[in-house]
């Protein structure tokens, strides 16, 4: 199975800590074509610590700033941070996809585990709690996601490859020229991070 978007989509990869995000991302994504977002690249770097998430949407910005696809590694359990997400691809011009990875709490835990790096129990107990609600609700429908897709372990171990194609009807990125900046304040457990983006301009005669 292949999952293949616009061109110049935005895909945020989403779930908790152990649902196999990176793991999707690793072998499914080219990153010869698409740009990956990843906290896991960071640690890889030898960065973590309070200014890791910071980091994170200060890269997710500069990559939308730019015409590559995007490909963002997100646990999605925070309200604020997908609705940045997906607020920075609107004022880009880019359909933003969810893709929701869907598991269970031991296999979640396992899936931790056989990475080596295990979450605090009471930060699981929080992402679980959040994720709970999140999947009980429509509540990241129609709030600027071209999709949302829920997908089990199972299925996205059928992924082969998420891919970009052009297809008819579906509108690519335009250019546009910046009107002034609009900013938005991200706030997580490493603090406040105020993120400013250029203004999409209008488009006359489209809604």
């Amino acid at each position: 199975m292949d999952l293949v978007f616009e061109p110049d989509a935005v895909v945020v990869v989403a779930g908790v800590p152990g649902a196999g995000k990176s793991t999707l991302i690793r072998r499914a994504v080219d990153r010869d074509v698409a740009t990956v977002i990843d906290t896991e690249d960071e640690r890889a770097r030898g960065h973590g610590g309070r200014l890791l998430y910071a980091r994170h949407y200060l890269r997710i910005a500069a990559a939308l700033a730019r015409r590559r696809p995007v490909v963002i590694h997100s646990r999605g359990t925070r309200s604020p941070a997908r609705r940045a997400i997906a607020l920075l691809a609107r004022l880009r011009g880019r359909p933003a996809h969810l893709l929701l990875l869907d598991a269970d709490r031991p296999a979640a835990e396992a899936g931790q585990r056989a990475r080596g790096r295990v979450v605090d129990a009471e930060v699981m107990d929080r992402e679980w709690a959040r994720w709970r609600r999140l999947r009980a609700s429509s509540v990241v429908a129609g709030v600027g996601w071209r999709s949302v897709r829920v997908m089990s372990r199972t299925e996205a171990a059928l992924v082969g490859s998420v891919g970009w194609n052009a297809v008819a009807g579906t509108p690519t990125m335009e250019a546009h020229t910046p009107l002034g900046t609009t900013g938005f304040d991200v706030v997580g457990s490493w603090g406040r991070l105020r993120v400013e983006v250029p203004e999409a301009s209008l488009n006359p005669g489209k809604p």
